[in-house]
């Protein structure tokens, strides 16, 4: 028997980079193809409503909410953390729960208990 036979190979600083390479592109891929919404809207606990980006980045509730995406179906995930029913527009979100709705093209408005500044909404889904 050899004597490095039972020895574990060198890590070089070649093959060290290629493997994290490989790990922050498997990374990239899952980041890009991960299943998300196409919009995201969390109530928060003081009753108003933020559009939350694929980045993390909060913004302020507009009356008109744009909703791109792929294919010929939307999903507009709302998030009510707030510790009461909210109604956006054609949307009822239970206190404390978090819900997907798929919804085709078109223009859909109502009421919203949760703007900042309004009580209607309207969503443009492109």
């Amino acid at each position: 028997m050899s004597e490095t036979a039972g020895t574990s190979p060198t890590v070089t600083p070649r093959r060290a980079a290629l493997l994290l390479a490989l790990l922050l592109a498997t990374a990239a891929v899952v980041w890009f193809t991960w299943p998300r919404p196409d919009t995201l809207i969390r109530i928060g606990e003081d009753g108003v409503a933020v559009v939350v980006d694929r980045f993390g980045r909060l913004q302020p509730l507009p009356d008109t909410v744009e909703v791109g995406g792929s294919g010929t179906r939307r999903v507009i995930r709302v998030e009510n953390r707030d510790t009461v029913n909210h109604r956006l527009a054609m949307f009822n979100i239970p206190a404390g729960e978090r819900n997907d709705y798929t919804v085709p093209r078109g223009v859909f408005g109502g009421e919203c208990s949760a703007h900042p500044t309004k009580r209607q909404l309207t969503f443009r889904i492109r």
